[in-house]
């Protein structure tokens, strides 16, 4: 079997505020429900791109597939702690002519990439297509395909359903 390439961002674990204003009872619900969603989609062999604001990092290993993590500015914990719990960890990563990063990059640096795939705005957007926001707020609870979502925006279409 192939394995399938995923993205999301901010999950905010354990984020009590957050886990109300997203429609919860409380943390735990929430931490539940976003445990659930992910491992309702991804399998052992697929790979998942973090992009940042875990904010609590217990629950990550009962994600399923290989992750790797663009911290964001709500993953302040020793770096020690996230080694264990990804195979790769960096700044930003480049997929198919992709940046993926946390924050969304200024517009002088799409002339190296055709999209930058991104976290960080929550709900809100960015009034340009090379932009392609994957927190939950925009994407759903789950991961999704990034090979999907970036070839949706190539055809000029939004992001994915959920």
């Amino acid at each position: 079997m192939t394995s399938i390439v995923y993205v999301i961002a901010d999950l905010h674990f354990g984020h009590e505020k957050l886990a109300v204003l997203r429609g919860y009872a409380n943390a735990k619900a929430h931490d539940d429900a976003l445990v659930a969603a992910w491992n309702g989609v991804v399998t052992k062999r697929d790979v998942v791109y973090v992009l940042g604001d875990l904010f609590r990092f217990d629950r990550v290993p009962e994600l399923l597939g290989t992750k790797k993590l663009a911290p964001g500015n709500h993953d302040q914990a020793a770096m020690a702690r996230y080694v264990p719990l990804f195979s790769k960890i960096q700044s930003y990563f480049d997929f198919d002519n992709c940046l993926l990063s946390h924050i969304p990059v200024h517009p002088s640096q799409f002339p190296r990439w055709q999209f930058n795939v991104h976290g960080h705005t929550h709900a809100k957007r960015i009034a340009d297509a090379r932009y392609i926001p994957v927190s939950i707020e925009q994407i759903g609870i789950a991961p999704v395909p990034l090979r999907a979502l970036i070839q949706t925006r190539r055809e000029g279409r939004e992001i994915l359903e959920h």
